[in-house]
């Protein structure tokens, strides 16, 4: 048999640099946007414990926020630091105790931003801040009234700010994400086509981001802000409800229903 030619070497190496670089991209991004996917899945997860120990503390403390706060916060600090330790636990709750966030991001943008937000639906605020005495004082009494027994439990909505850090794929998702709900027009490059120079998708869905209210503001114009930042989140919903085991006191619902964004 004859030694292939240099001419055919060539040729064929030419054509596996050509399907090397069209297929790159695309590997690339499935195994960043996976091990993205997975992160963000944990991240969920412990959203589900965070607001379970957020109403938890808020029934043992009479519908206080600081405490319900900080049980989210120390929640969801994996997410955002290493805490595989009691010591490292201390660390990386020091600096964020106020719900403070702050990172920088490849541009130089600074990001400080709450990591958890919750509003308690009930009790209601109103009423809680009409109570004689600063305290439920029929809290004991027992009752068959709906109303008394919605207003002794405390049922709370809480969005966790999920913070992606995985490069390249942090950027893919947040645009994926922008578009599904409508918020902002994915026109970059195509990670699945890269002949595809601008992909101009639009999702064609009723998807919402979730209910309004929150302390910070609107979770989509926040989202689109802080991605023109550089700075990829995705807030991530849950909720949770449990019977007071401690009476409503008004001094803590005099802000209304919302806790303070920043602690």
């Amino acid at each position: 048999m004859l030694p292939p030619s240099p001419a055919r070497t060539g040729r064929q190496s030419g054509q596996a640099a050509v399907e090397a670089a069209l297929t790159l991209p695309l590997v690339v991004f499935l195994v960043l946007g996976t091990l993205q996917l997975f992160m963000m899945l944990q991240a969920r997860i412990l959203a589900q414990v965070a607001v379970y120990r957020a109403v938890r503390a808020g029934s043992l403390n009479h519908g206080n926020c600081l405490p319900m706060t900080h049980a989210a916060l120390v929640t969801m600090l994996p997410t955002v630091a290493r805490t595989d330790s009691g010591q490292r636990l201390a660390e990386a709750f020091s600096p964020r105790r106020h719900n403070h966030y702050r990172v920088t991001s490849s541009t130089g943008q600074s990001f400080n931003g709450p990591l958890v937000e919750i509003v308690r639906e009930s009790p209601d605020a109103s009423w809680a801040q009409g109570l004689v005495g600063n305290e439920d004082l029929l809290f004991d009494a027992p009752t068959n009234d709906a109303r008394a027994l919605r207003a002794r439990t405390l049922e709370i909505r809480m969005v966790a700010w999920y913070y992606m850090r995985i490069p390249f794929a942090n950027w893919v998702m947040s645009r994926m994400l922008l578009a599904h709900f409508q918020l902002k027009r994915y026109t970059a490059a195509n990670p699945l086509m890269p002949v595809q120079r601008r992909a101009a998708w639009w999702g064609e869905t009723d998807a919402t981001l979730g209910r309004d209210g929150w302390p910070g503001g609107d979770l989509g114009d926040r989202m689109v802000q802080w991605s023109n930042q550089g700075h990829y989140l995705f807030p991530i919903q849950v909720n949770a409800a449990m019977r007071m085991m401690t009476p409503v006191m008004s001094e803590y619902f005099q802000g209304g229903p919302a806790c303070n964004p920043h602690g």
